[in-house]
């Protein structure tokens, strides 16, 4: 069948970049190559794709027996005895998944000549884009995006800058009564915003920042709801603090991203320097590389090393998905596509996929790879994305 076909292809290309391809598969791959164009095209990008070696690193951890087994599953591939080879197809089953969702855009929506092409083209949805919504201590509500500089009267005697950076208060420490501004980023929205002591916070969709127009002379304390990444400002005189729910993170000058989408959990990760999380009367220091997963319904805490790019990704424009279920994934696309997502049955929710995709491709990239990898359906009606089997 095609579908089998294609996976054998992908399994050639595979081999043909890792070296290990012999005089009959070389033969077979130059065939498929030559017969079209566009595949031609597709496999110079492949071969010249140079962040397909750094990018290996977020799959050196993979269980390689175990994803060759699901590569001889999932590609129909039969096994012959080929003791010199079996390493190299293990090393080709961890990197696998990353191939196919290169390739799957073009395998899926590849036809054969005078035939129409099978299943249901997804409706095209844009990604989200920079905007949000300001609202200021004297209730003034007003939407910002970073497409034309403009200039707000924040709270008496200060003014702040929206621009290409997002929104930029001027530096300097409150004398007198605390203002707070709230930024608030809907869902199919990000926006960044400096704060007074130059601290920069980067908001994801569906996130809520409140802070203080300028920070006092002894503290700085702000109040997130959503998903942040902080890059705070040093300053030993005046401690900042993140206030998420019951937990309280101090932190001294340092980066680190804070996710309170789910609702049985508080998600924070260090990239680097240093914070103390206060909670039930303790308090837990996290190191670069750790994520400190707080319990919101035990109060318990736990803290793990994790390999802390998948948690951040989003910032840079990214989505890394590292074996993560569906159901997880979908969660993060509705936020940022804006979209609603229904499962025709609950099993799929917890099928699972790993692959490194581009944050501002069409939904309609995103799913067909997920679709290519994992064999689920998506159909797209209005606003609305259904998973089906």
């Amino acid at each position: 069948m095609m579908k089998h076909y294609d996976e054998y292809i992908i399994q050639l290309i595979q081999l043909y970049l890792v070296g290990d391809l012999s005089g009959e598969e070389k033969v077979k791959l130059e065939e498929w190559v030559t017969q079209d164009p566009s595949r031609e095209k597709l496999f110079k990008e492949i071969c010249n794709e140079k962040s397909v070696a750094s990018d290996f690193g977020i799959y050196e951890k993979v269980n390689k027996d175990s994803a060759w087994e699901k590569v001889i599953v999932k590609g129909n591939i039969k096994q012959k005895n080929h003791p010199r080879r079996l390493g190299w197809y293990k090393f080709v089953a961890a990197v696998m998944i990353p191939l196919m969702v290169v390739a799957a855009g073009y395998f899926i929506r590849e036809t054969k000549p005078g035939t129409e092409q099978k299943g249901t083209e997804l409706a095209s949805i844009e990604p989200g884009k920079s905007k949000a919504i300001l609202r200021l201590a004297d209730n003034r509500v007003i939407e910002i995006t970073r497409e034309q500089e403009t200039r707000f009267d924040v709270a008496e005697g200060i003014a702040a800058i929206n621009n290409s950076l997002g929104m930029v208060y001027p530096e300097q420490v409150a004398t007198g009564k605390t203002e707070y501004n709230v930024l608030e980023v809907p869902r199919g929205g990000e926006y960044t915003v400096t704060l007074s002591d130059g601290t920069v916070v980067y908001l994801n969709s569906g996130s809520e920042l409140r802070y203080p127009v300028a920070f006092g002379s002894e503290r700085r304390d702000v109040f997130l709801s959503g998903e942040g990444y902080f890059e705070v400002a040093k300053d030993a005189k005046r401690p900042f603090f993140v206030n998420v729910d019951k937990l309280k993170i101090q932190v001294y000058g340092t980066s680190f991203n804070v996710n309170t989408y789910n609702i049985a959990n508080v998600e924070t990760v260090l990239v680097e320097g240093k914070i103390g999380i206060q909670g039930n009367n303790a308090e837990y220091t996290v190191k670069p590389g750790q994520l400190a997963l707080y319990n919101r319904e035990e109060g318990t805490m736990e803290i793990r090393d994790v390999d802390v790019r998948p948690y951040v990704a989003w910032k840079e424009h990214e989505f890394m998905f590292d074996n993560e279920s569906l159901e997880g994934i979908m969660n993060t696309l509705s936020l940022w596509y804006d979209v609603d997502v229904f499962f025709q049955t609950a099993s799929l929710k917890q099928l699972h996929f790993t692959g490194h995709l581009g944050r501002y491709e069409e939904v309609s990239h995103i799913l067909d790879a997920i679709s290519g990898v994992t064999q689920v359906k998506f159909s797209v009606k209005g606003r609305t994305i259904i998973v089906m089997e």
